[in-house]
């Protein structure tokens, strides 16, 4: 057999895999140069954060700006971008570059991931991709630039501006600044800018698309989106302002005490957003209460739209489970919103990938626990809110990530990779080219309840 024929016979979700397995072991060895840090870096930490930023989590274990020089901060970022738009996504548009065509295997991974994508052509989806990422990423840039330079230099602030903007729209929450961004947390136009980066980037390419195409002047302004897009839309505000008010209420006499009312409100809705995906914070998370902790871990599992940046089960999947749910309850069949009833297999799918990754989170902190924690105060809260933020690829923390062994710290490595790819990547990668037999078994009942 050809060298050809062995290499077109991997499918191609595997080869997604093998890619961001080689971008995190190339990111660990460019961290691991002498002039990429200040110190010197393990080749745990360095592959820890390679995990962290092509994963687009956050999490950290050395301070980014006080341990990593420019060289290495730029590193950080290029993983960040790279693994936000995704390897498929790039060696998709280079394939379609060199060859003006697509496989028809490669096509049907890309509709596997973007349900919709037969309403576009490959090729302009794939430059809508691009374009969009670095038109939003270069506004807002510029936007942070006007707040960082009066206190910066001009290359200091440029620098910063552009950083903390591909790390929002990529939804990483990496931070050139060592306390994120406590130190403007009375700056509303900061805040502001980058929660809209973070909200766009967790709404999905196809959602943007068909945003993009809006028609003010239509007599029935929602028909013209996809149900995709409406219900994206929809649970996008639904959880944010859940998480506003959730956050406002429980930390508005604590955590947030020496705010101002607007500075409490702008704040509880920054993290709301952020918590769900990105990772910035702007107050200590350790200082929080136990009940707000555990608020954001049902966010952080949650986390954005399918399509999307974000990690996480997704909303559209929390949302079929919680119909799926009522709609037993009332006793009907079918799942039907705005006149349309969801397909069988959508709703199992939903269902399997809920358990699935409920089940991954639950094992993983066990195993955390396992291998090794610092004795901290609430240990199992700490390590569970702590895996929930690599799964949903967030990145806030505690301050437990960085007290780990280098075997937790591992296994943390192992948990991002798994939420950025999902857990169905990961089943179909396992599954793939396995035949199934349609075989039919007489039916039995069992006593449940």
């Amino acid at each position: 057999m050809s060298p050809r024929n062995t290499s077109s016979s991997v499918h191609p979700i595997n080869k997604i895999l093998l890619s961001f397995v080689a971008l995190i072991l190339s990111g660990a060895l460019l961290l691991k140069i002498p002039f990429a840090t200040t110190e010197g870096i393990s080749f745990v930490d360095a592959l820890f954060t390679s995990t962290s930023a092509v994963c687009v989590t956050g999490l950290t274990v050395l301070d980014t700006a006080g341990r990593f020089t420019f060289f290495g901060q730029a590193v950080i970022l290029l993983l960040i971008q790279f693994g936000g738009l995704g390897i498929m996504t790039f060696s998709i548009a280079l394939l379609s570059a060199l060859s003006g065509s697509i496989s028809i295997k490669w096509r049907f991974t890309f509709e596997s991931f973007y349900s919709d994508i037969h309403r576009l052509p490959i090729k302009r989806l794939l430059s809508r991709v691009v374009l969009y990422t670095f038109v939003i990423e270069t506004f807002s840039a510029a936007a942070l630039f006007s707040q960082f330079v009066p206190t910066q230099s001009v290359p200091e602030a440029a620098w910063n501006a552009v950083f903390h903007s591909v790390s929002a729209f990529c939804n990483a929450g990496f931070s050139t600044y060592t306390e994120n961004l406590v130190g403007y947390n009375e700056n509303p136009i900061v805040l502001l800018v980058i929660a809209a980066n973070i909200i766009t980037g967790g709404l999905g390419f196809l959602v943007l698309s068909e945003l993009s195409r809006t028609r003010f002047r239509r007599r029935k302004f929602l028909s013209q989106y996809s149900l995709h897009t409406r219900l994206v839309i929809a649970l996008t505000a639904f959880f944010i302002a859940l998480g506003t008010a959730g956050f406002a209420a429980l930390e508005w006499n604590n955590a947030l005490l020496d705010f101002s009312p607007i500075g409490k409100i702008i704040n509880s809705f920054f993290q709301s957003v952020t918590c769900r995906t990105a990772g910035f914070n702007t107050v200590d998370i350790a200082s929080l209460r136990e009940t707000t902790l555990f608020m954001m871990i049902f966010l952080m599992f949650t986390g954005g739209s399918p399509g999307s940046i974000a990690g996480g089960v997704k909303t559209t999947t929390m949302a079929v489970v919680w119909l799926l749910l009522v709609m037993k309850f009332r006793g009907r069949g079918r799942i039907v919103l705005w006149g349309r009833a969801l397909d069988p297999d959508t709703v199992e799918k939903s269902t399997s990938l809920f358990i699935m990754a409920l089940i991954f989170v639950s094992t993983s902190t066990f195993m955390l626990l396992l291998v090794g924690t610092p004795a901290v105060k609430n240990i199992f809260l700490s390590a569970l809110f702590e895996v929930t933020s690599a799964f949903g690829t967030v990145g806030l923390s505690t301050g437990l990530t960085p007290a780990l062994s280098d075997t937790g710290k591992l296994l943390l490595c192992a948990v991002m990779y798994t939420g950025r790819l999902g857990p169905l990547t990961l089943i179909s990668a396992l599954t793939t080219g396995k035949k199934q037999l349609d075989i039919g078994y007489p039916e039995e009942h069992i006593m449940i309840g």
